[in-house]
């Protein structure tokens, strides 16, 4: 290849700064080529065509061989957006509904209601990286780093079975096998099986829970909450039974308890009566709780 020497280069960016406009676009481009089949300027005059103008508008008319150069650029920069857009795969779940999907390098991923994923098609294998929402199961296969992210943090492994939890401001991550490092900010902690990460205030707090195995039973149909706050057990609610909760009292206080989603009254039963709650369901999916002294 010919070496450019700086005369050269300064010839040549003195030689494209003389030119006009449609002299300058024709320069650029020089190098791209329209797809196989394809006349540049039918390709610029179906675009054009397909556009009407309520206002009249004034019409310069660019020579024919600019036109054709702009529809290639055009083209071009369409097929590279269409490429990048559509190799995004997302899968989310609706309310009251789990799934399960194999991703490109044969990781299993389970997803709970109201919960979402995504990644990137074209080179997930070298990168292995993937967006949550919400809550997921992993059992990830042995190879590249994999990587989940949250907006709460980010959670990096090589090869286990963990659950990751983020919505809202919470976020917790425990691990079933195998090690995981989760990090948010500056705070960063790697778990062992048996383990778990919390996120409290702007770090991570790590624990280790009697029922680790537990925090991802609800792939089963069944949901392990141990001292969590009210108003987090009640989301659950809402998204396995699809209904709307309403609830007066103090929604902070702590609980630990569990639930299938089997029948929402039951559910309700075993959450309410210990902690002397009462509650009515409308028919409108609309559930209102309060204390029972009120």
């Amino acid at each position: 290849m010919k070496q450019m020497n700086n005369s050269d280069k300064h010839n040549t960016e003195a030689d494209f700064r003389s030119l006009d406009t449609a002299g300058k676009i024709m320069r650029l481009a020089e190098d791209l080529k329209v797809p196989p089949g394809k006349d540049p300027s039918q390709v610029l005059e179906a675009i054009l065509s397909g556009e009407k103008s309520v206002t009249p508008v004034r019409t310069i008319r660019l020579p024919k061989m600019v036109l054709a150069a702009a529809a290639v650029f055009l083209l071009l920069i369409g097929f590279y957006s269409v490429s990048v857009v559509f190799s995004t795969e997302k899968v989310s779940t609706g309310l009251a509904s789990q799934t399960n999907i194999t991703l490109p390098d044969g990781s299993q991923v389970s997803l709970n209601a109201g919960s979402k994923i995504s990644w990137n098609e074209r080179n997930f294998t070298a990168s292995r990286q993937v967006k949550v929402e919400g809550e997921v199961y992993f059992d990830v296969q042995k190879g590249n780093p994999f990587t989940i992210k949250t907006k709460n943090g980010e959670v990096r492994i090589l090869g286990t079975q963990l659950n990751v939890f983020s919505r809202n401001n919470e976020f917790w991550v425990s691990c079933i096998t195998g090690k995981v490092a989760v990090s948010v900010q500056n705070s960063e902690v790697v778990l062992s099986p048996g383990e778990m990460a919390e996120l409290s205030g702007n770090s991570l707090v790590k624990s280790a829970p009697a029922n680790i195995v537990q925090t991802a039973s609800w792939k089963e149909g069944i949901f392990y909450f141990e001292d969590k706050p009210l108003v987090s057990i009640f989301g659950e609610i809402e998204r396995q039974f699809n209904v709307q909760v309403q609830f007066t009292g103090e929604s902070n206080r702590l609980m630990t308890v569990s639930f299938t989603n089997k029948k929402l009254e039951e559910a309700l039963d075993v959450i309410c009566i210990p902690m002397g709650l009462k509650y009515e369901v409308d028919n409108k999916n609309k559930v209102r709780i309060t204390e029972n002294n009120r």
